[in-house]
């Protein structure tokens, strides 16, 4: 075994405890997550894992909006040039404070309802 794979060898190695540990912790929703168990997840702001989840499910939702748009309606979800003056953790904290006003979303799927909001978050103008 050469030098550079026997490094590779121990790193896998020592990372497995960690990978173990972060398995048995952490739950990931399915990808068919409802909108109440996403909201119930993401509410915990103290829950790195969850958060960041959280951040990336909705840009996910967003970003695949944006690559697979319906050519015949005009935008939906018009969010400011780069973000400007748009943090994540307020809007995260929005769409859970709407989506919890909005109860008859709750056994949709989390992805659905995210489009419903962004919407009304983010309007285009005119």
């Amino acid at each position: 075994m050469t030098m550079m794979k026997k490094i590779i060898a121990l790193a896998v190695l020592a990372m497995l405890p960690a990978a173990q540990t972060f398995a048995q912790t952490t739950a990931i929703p399915r990808a068919d997550i409802s909108t109440e168990a996403m909201v119930q997840l993401c509410q915990d702001r103290g829950d790195v894992v969850a958060q960041t989840f959280c951040f990336g499910f909705g840009e996910g939702v967003y970003q695949g909006n944006l690559v697979n748009p319906d050519t015949k309606l005009a935008p939906k979800v018009c969010v400011p040039e780069g973000g400007i003056g748009v943090s994540r953790e307020e809007v995260l904290a929005e769409f859970i404070k709407w989506a919890q006003s909005h109860p008859e979303y709750s056994k949709e799927y989390a992805a659905t309802t995210v489009l419903r909001y962004l919407p009304i978050r983010f309007p285009c103008k005119g």
